[in-house]
């Protein structure tokens, strides 16, 4: 179920380079949504533009709900300016959700994708579910977390400043020196190249994972068909359009790695 809801604005931090985060007071939807859904936003009351904004819940805390966001254009600029007590009209918990925690859980993170995998790891936590968590990054000072190896924590960074010298795959290699891969399922959600890595990493090596799709998102509820993403085509018989297709708000957000041709929408 998903409603539109008057939030308030109870504060926002910097958290990393050009990240914050910002918690918004929204009872219903804050008891509602799980790791891996997404609110749709009106950054302000005069927002003049046809779409909301897409955004991932990095997590709950009582009536409050937490979204992580990067300033990159006109609407988190807005979201960058709201003070404390401003009302924001949002709708959600739209899209589906992570589940099925068979297998031990690698969550992978990267860029504005580190949202939906911080709800994730304190999820998992809350249920006592032993996990592995990766963020990556291109340099130190986009972290927020601690790399701690002992604590199934990795970071990694592109220019080796910080964790890991290298991308997420290098991270889940160094997994990889003492577990089991095929005993494992990874729940991934970043940037489209990081993703595809991620999807082809687990295809090759025959591992189970889930990948949650970013794109820009009109309506979020199905309606303006502007969020399409192709599956992988069925061999046995002709597709029909919603058999090849899909739609990242509705169908998704999160998807199975082996049942979708690409990240990249």
């Amino acid at each position: 179920m998903s409603l539109r809801e008057i939030s308030r604005v109870t504060g926002s931090r910097k958290i990393a380079e050009n990240t914050f985060e910002s918690t918004l007071h929204a009872p219903q939807i804050a008891s509602l949504v799980k790791a891996g859904q997404f609110i749709n936003i009106l950054p302000s009351g005069d927002w003049p533009k046809v779409m909301r904004r897409p955004m991932s819940v990095s997590g709950t805390e009582g009536d409050n709900l937490s979204i992580i966001y990067k300033v990159v254009g006109t609407g988190t600029e807005q979201m960058y300016s709201w003070a404390e007590g401003d009302e924001v009209d949002i709708i959600g918990p739209l899209g589906n959700y992570w589940a099925d925690f068979s297998k031990t859980p690698i969550i992978i993170g990267g860029g504005v994708g580190i949202a939906p995998i911080f709800f994730l790891h304190n999820t998992l936590q809350s249920n006592n579910i032993e996990h592995y968590m990766i963020m990556g990054s291109r340099t130190a000072n986009e972290h927020f977390l601690e790399h701690d190896l002992p604590a199934k924590v990795l970071m990694t960074t592109d220019d080796g400043t910080y964790g890991i010298h290298g991308n997420v795959v290098a991270a889940v290699d160094t997994i990889a020196e003492n577990l089991d891969l095929s005993d494992t399922k990874l729940f991934v959600c970043g940037p489209a190249p990081m993703m595809e890595a991620m999807k082809d990493y687990a295809l090759a090596k025959n591992i189970e994972c889930d990948i949650a799709l970013e794109t820009v998102m009109a309506c979020g509820i199905g309606i303006c068909q502007g969020c399409s993403m192709e599956y992988v085509p069925k061999e046995s018989k002709e597709s029909s359009y919603r058999e090849k297709y899909g739609l990242v708000c509705m169908d998704g957000p999160i998807f199975k790695a082996k049942e979708i041709k690409t990240c990249y929408l």
